[in-house]
């Protein structure tokens, strides 16, 4: 380091999900890597809650807190973007759920082009990323890895309830969710340390900071990219008012995330070229699918009020916290150690199709449709609908050169009629296991949409009114050897030497279900491959 400049061997731009992964597995080889985070260090106590995560969805200290612009599929409405900012990123906010995708979501991609990114072959990266508590079949789940992977520790009967009423409809019962087959019900599995929070902060990047090699700069906004030619050289960022300029001796990675890696892109001059000069930016490479292909989980959630059970609901309030609170500190155990869902269904809109197209996610508790992140005030339950693979598509793009202007997010949401279908499909699912047995035992009646929603027009007006984010935006530097692909099959970005992207930006399709697994498995095989073409 010199003045306002540094240098390493590799730069990575994002200390979030992919990148404390990708950092902390480059400087097991030795090679000196500088780490960049636009937030804090994930100080805020809160993070390491399981159940402290409502309390982040729009707290400035550690989310970006973006919004999207108001489209006509969404109701006209600007919804919540909550994204993680801080070190961890978004796996230091989000709700735990460890959920890989099924084989097919892989395999598709092989088949779009990309090359070595079939299921056989991101397979042993996901095994290598875990430690997965309960074991679980050693054909498919790891141990040794950093990310400790447990099933839930506390489970309300509700839960219990849900799985059986699902079996009840006549949906098989599926032990391990992330094991060889997804169809069925099952119960949720979480990132976990120990008790607490299991974010890449504190798996990946808490072993990796004890090497000497490594360097973490938080509070450290990423500015442009520095270009020699087609070269990618290294980086700026910004602190205090301060610019610094980080060299790269090999190679600058990209870890920004849906949103911030096109940003950061398009503002360095790597975009489509007209709207780069629209808005006066430098074109250094004229990629026109920079921000495109966005891809998100769009879904409409289904309330019960509760009776003869208990929900999270009064477990979150005064007084039924108290002895929660003594729980989870003395044993590690109860309501304050669940993360956001309970249990999960994947199932099928309709007959004939290969893989798993809904995701029915169960909690035993539920949140204001009115006020954001709110729990209701009275016992309730909760399944959302979720169309795992939407034909949707949206754009990320750059509204001004300056690097702290927020760019437009628009989603486009559930402007396809196929996306409308597969809905449809799952609002039937749903009402068909809260109707039997073993749940309809527990409700007064459903609260949202409620009874009077009851045609396919008016589930689909409600959706757009009252629907919303999973929070698993991807696809807006997809991968692959089509003229629209940003990176090609080893995420190298197109046209431009010294540069990957390496995160959640990069998937071509969104994955059948959460996306924090398969974002750090893209980690680790990003992180590989570097390794490998160092080598050679």
């Amino acid at each position: 380091m010199k003045g306002n400049e540094m240098q390493a061997d590799y730069v990575v731009v994002g200390a979030g999900s992919a990148g404390c992964t990708v950092a902390s597995r480059l400087s097991e080889t030795g090679a000196s890597v500088i780490l960049l985070e636009a937030g804090p260090s994930d100080w805020y106590p809160m993070i390491h809650i399981p159940a402290g995560m409502r309390s982040l969805l729009r707290n400035p200290l550690v989310n970006w807190n973006y919004t999207t612009e108001p489209e006509k599929g969404s109701g006209d409405r600007r919804i919540d973007w909550p994204r993680g900012r801080t070190l961890g990123g978004s796996s230091s906010i989000n709700g735990m759920l460890y959920v890989r995708g099924a084989p097919a979501d892989f395999d598709g991609w092989a088949q779009m082009g990309c090359r070595g990114w079939s299921y056989d072959d991101v397979l042993p990266y996901f095994m290598k990323s875990e430690h997965y508590v309960q074991k679980g079949d050693p054909e498919v789940r790891g141990q040794g890895g950093p990310l400790k992977v447990e099933d839930y520790r506390t489970i309300l009967p509700l839960t219990h309830r849900f799985v059986e009423a699902a079996q009840q409809a006549g949906f098989p019962f599926n032990p391990d969710l992330n094991g060889t087959q997804r169809y069925g019900v099952g119960y949720s599995q979480m990132t976990r340390r120990g008790q607490w929070r299991g974010s890449t902060a504190q798996t990946y990047l808490r072993e990796a900071r004890k090497r000497p090699n490594i360097r973490v700069e938080t509070n450290a906004q990423g500015g442009r990219l520095l270009f020699e030619g087609k070269r990618c050289v290294g980086v700026e960022f910004i602190r205090g008012g301060n610019t610094t300029t980080v060299r790269a001796n090999r190679e600058v990675i990209v870890s920004g995330g849906a949103v911030n890696s096109p940003h950061i892109l398009q503002i360095s001059g790597i975009g489509p070229a007209s709207h780069l000069q629209s808005l006066g930016i430098p074109v250094v490479h004229d990629l026109p699918g920079v921000g495109s292909n966005l891809i998100d989980h769009y879904v409409v959630r289904f309330v019960h009020r509760v009776k003869g059970a208990t929900s999270v609901n009064e477990l979150a309030r005064f007084p039924g916290v108290v002895p929660e609170i003594f729980k989870f500190f003395l044993t590690g155990k109860g309501a304050l150690t669940f993360g956001v869902t309970t249990a999960q269904l994947f199932c099928d809109s309709r007959e004939g199709l290969a893989s798993p197209d809904l995701q029915l996610l169960f909690t035993p508790g539920s949140t204001n449709t009115l006020k954001f992140g709110q729990l209701d005030d009275k016992p309730s339950m909760s399944c959302v609908v979720c169309v795992v693979k939407p034909d949707s598509r949206g754009t990320i793009m750059a509204a001004s050169a300056d690097p702290f202007a927020r760019p437009h997010i628009k989603p486009n949401y559930f402007t396809t009629h196929t996306d409308e279908l597969a809905l449809l499909g799952g609002a039937r699912h749903v009402r068909r296991v809260f109707a039997a047995p073993a749940l309809a035992q527990h409700s007064i009646g459903e609260t949202s949409p409620g009874p009077d929603v009851k045609t396919d027009a008016d589930l689909l007006t409600y959706a757009r009114k009252f629907g919303n984010t999973l929070y698993h935006p991807v696809g807006t530097c997809k991968m692959g050897e089509d003229p629209r692909a940003v990176v090609d099959s080893r995420l190298r970005v197109r046209g431009i030497q010294g540069l990957r992207v390496i995160d959640a930006s990069v998937m071509p399709t969104l994955t059948t279900g959460n996306t924090n697994a398969p974002t750090i498995m893209i980690g680790e095989k990003g992180a590989a491959m570097i390794r490998e073409d160092a080598a050679a």
